[in-house]
């Protein structure tokens, strides 16, 4: 709220016109935007990745995606303005919301319910829905609840995975989709992925050791891995069937999925357009420059 308040007295003091929506319950941002789509140019999400997920679905919902998405990020992680480089400075984060630079991004659909950043079933679910309660701490809530979960007998998600013609089913400690390289703030469970390149890169986790579990997880801060248990897609569809109930987050926001239950996830290429800094463009610029070459 007080993000909100600072912004909104910025866009009066510069003469910006602008209608403030404010939410009441879990799902009201994605009502709002679709509903005021038609109002506006630009759709600002002020928050974390949970309510920059439920303003993506307004937008897309609204069907009026040439709208466009700016962040003013405020939340915990911020893993979908990270990944865009939008700065966390206010002030900075404004210069972004005002300026004229755009980039056009992937989203993954997943039955009715899109995503920027990732979709995960297992581990990371439930460290997410364990840090409700305290999120006052912050990234520390995660870190103490994924600490104190590794300390315990891992919980396995029971699912059976069809993707690229390969069918896996069982236990299995984490399985991540994701549409950018680094989610959590830190982790880089998926490095190669891009938010821009068409397809949805997939990591499954089948369970392991405590320790060794603990170790993979300090190995993801870089980057790598290098279980047995390990192994990876890309690809631009896929079907999860849910054996026995299980937690799924999406950009960070924690929903159970019940036994019997299918998700079917492909990735919508171009999707949004969302306001990003000057940077972000010219390096675009000159990686497809390179390319050419």
């Amino acid at each position: 709220m007080k993000q909100g308040v600072w912004l909104l007295n910025k866009f009066r003091k510069m003469g910006i016109q602008h209608e403030a929506l404010f939410t009441e319950k879990a799902g009201h941002a994605r009502e709002l935007v679709a509903n005021w789509a038609d109002n506006v140019d630009v759709v600002v999400a002020v928050g974390g990745d949970g309510t920059v997920n439920e303003v993506i679905n307004g937008v897309m919902d609204s069907g009026r995606k040439e709208r466009g998405l700016a962040v003013f990020p405020s939340g915990t992680a911020d893993d979908f303005a990270r990944n865009m480089n939008i700065p966390r400075d206010k002030d900075d984060a404004l210069k972004v919301i005002l300026g004229e630079y755009n980039k056009t991004i992937d989203l993954m659909l997943v039955n009715d319910r899109y995503a920027g950043v990732t979709v995960g079933i297992g581990l990371d679910a439930e460290i997410a829905y364990r840090s409700y309660g305290s999120k006052h701490l912050r990234m520390l809530a995660y870190w103490y609840h994924g600490l104190s979960m590794l300390m315990r007998p891992m919980p396995v998600s029971k699912l059976a995975i069809d993707v690229l013609d390969e069918h896996f089913e069982g236990d299995f400690e984490m399985v991540v989709a994701g549409n950018a390289s680094t989610y959590g703030r830190y982790l880089k469970i998926l490095p190669e992925a891009r938010m821009d390149d068409g397809v949805i890169d997939l990591a499954m986790f089948r369970p392991m050791r405590r320790m060794k579990t603990l170790f993979q997880f300090s190995l993801l801060l870089a980057g790598k891995h290098n279980a047995k248990e390990f192994s990876n897609f890309t690809t631009t569809s896929m079907a999860i069937e849910v054996i026995e109930d299980v937690y799924a987050q999406f950009d960070g926001e924690v929903q159970i999925f019940e036994k019997g239950q299918r998700l079917e996830m492909s990735i919508k290429p171009e999707a949004i357009r969302v306001r990003v800094p000057r940077e972000e463009v010219e390096a675009e610029v000159v990686e497809a420059a390179v390319v050419e070459e």
